[in-house]
C-alpha cells in the first residue's frame, strides 16, 4: 500500500495540525479532517476509502471509546488507531476493549509513517513496555471455549508465527528469523486467520494472549 489516507475524528483541530505538520510534504500519508460527528466520519470512509480512522480518546464528551467501537460496527474491517494523552497499558487496555488496532505514540516525527502503515495493514500497535501488563489483562477476559480447539489447529510453524505477532514483531521481522520469505508469512498468516475464525491480525493476537501462547514475560 503506498498511499494512506487517515481520517481524523476529533472535537477540534489539534490532532489532525499535529499530525500533518509532523509528516514531511512527500509523505505517503494523507490526513483527512477532522470531523466530530460519527455519521460523517463513517459517510467519508465509505465515500473516500479510508484506509484508517484516528479517534481522539480524550475528547471532553467522554465518547471516544464508544466512536471507536461505532466505526468498528459500521465497518469490521476498519482499523483504528487511539490518540491519547494518558500513556500507558490502562488507556491501551481501553482502546483494545473498544476495537482499536493500537495507540498512536505521543511523538510527533516521521516515524508515524511506519506507524500509519502498520496499522493499514492490520498490525497491532502498541508499546512494547506495556504488552507484559496488556497480556495479563487479555488472559482474565471471559473465555470463549471454542477458542482453544481453534487454536490446536495450528501447525507448528503458524504458532510460531502468531507467537511473534503477539509479541509485536513485525512479518517482515519474522520473515528473517524464521528464515523464510514475506511471501510465506503472509500465507502462514492467512491460514491462521482462516482456521480461528477472524479477520485481523489484532483479533488473532488477543487470541494468543488469552490462551498463553505468547512468551512475553508476565508481571509480578
Amino acid at each position: 500500500m503506498e498511499d494512506i489516507r487517515v481520517l481524523v475524528v476529533d472535537e477540534g483541530l489539534g490532532l489532525a495540525q499535529g499530525l500533518m505538520l509532523a509528516l514531511p510534504p512527500s509523505s505517503p500519508i494523507q490526513v483527512l479532517g477532522p470531523v466530530a460527528d460519527i455519521g460523517a466520519a463513517i459517510e467519508l470512509m465509505r465515500e473516500t476509502a479510508v484506509h484508517l480512522a484516528v479517534v481522539d480518546m480524550d475528547r471532553e464528551d467522554g465518547r471516544g471509546p464508544e466512536l471507536v467501537g461505532l466505526i468498528r460496527d459500521a465497518d469490521r474491517y476498519a482499523r483504528v488507531l487511539v490518540a491519547t494523552q494518558h500513556v500507558g497499558a490502562e488507556s491501551a487496555t481501553i482502546a483494545l476493549a473498544a476495537g482499536a488496532c493500537g495507540v498512536l505514540p505521543p511523538q510527533r516525527d516521521r516515524t508515524l509513517i511506519a506507524v500509519f502503515q502498520r496499522a493499514a495493514a492490520g498490525e497491532l500497535v502498541l508499546p512494547a513496555a506495556d504488552l507484559p501488563q496488556l497480556v495479563d489483562q487479555v488472559r482474565t477476559a471471559r473465555v470463549d471455549r471454542s477458542e482453544p480447539e481453534r487454536l490446536a489447529t495450528l501447525t507448528h510453524r503458524e504458532r510460531e508465527i502468531l507467537r511473534g505477532l503477539s509479541e509485536g514483531i513485525s512479518p517482515s521481522e519474522l520473515a528473517q528469523r524464521l528464515e523464510i520469505s514475506p511471501l510465506t508469512v503472509q500465507s502462514h498468516v492467512k491460514n491462521i486467520l482462516a482456521k480461528l475464525g477472524v479477520h485481523t491480525k489484532v483479533e488473532a493476537v488477543r487470541i494468543a494472549w488469552r490462551y498463553g501462547l505468547s512468551s512475553v514475560t508476565r508481571t509480578a
